[in-house]
């Protein structure tokens, strides 16, 4: 048995159309102790071979919903929008985290050459600083 809504999706048409369907007794189906529908899984496969074959394009329709798709691009220039703002903190962060990496390579290069000429003067001089 199927409800209506996978009826709806197995006929590929809406929830409410498989209701009509059903109350004017194109498809068989019955009502449950709660009065929703249960449609034989074999009525509904009738139903779908009784149906002549159309082309895809045919069975959408050519209409088309122009305030969904508005949405849909609306929704796409946001994410766009803020991946472009994330790669900008992105390349920001690294930029600032190479300056830093290359300001360190220069201070520990300063310490090893400080390191290295304190470990070339005697033992007296490095003690009483003497050079």
């Amino acid at each position: 048995m199927y409800t209506t809504g996978e009826a709806a999706r197995v006929l590929r048409v809406t929830e409410s159309r498989v209701r009509q369907m059903l109350s004017a007794g194109e498809l068989e189906g019955k009502r449950d102790i709660n009065g929703r529908w249960r449609i034989p899984q074999r009525a509904v496969h009738e139903r779908m071979d009784a149906r002549p074959r159309e082309p895809r394009a045919a069975q959408q329709g050519t209409s088309v919903d122009v305030g969904e798709l508005i949405e849909r691009l609306a929704q796409a220039e946001h994410a766009r929008g803020q991946a472009e703002a994330r790669l900008q903190l992105t390349e920001h962060a690294e930029s600032t985290t190479r300056e830093q990496l290359e300001r360190e390579r220069e201070r520990a290069d300063r310490l090893e050459s400080e390191l290295a000429e304190l470990r070339g003067r005697g033992f007296w001089a490095r003690l009483f600083g003497g050079g």
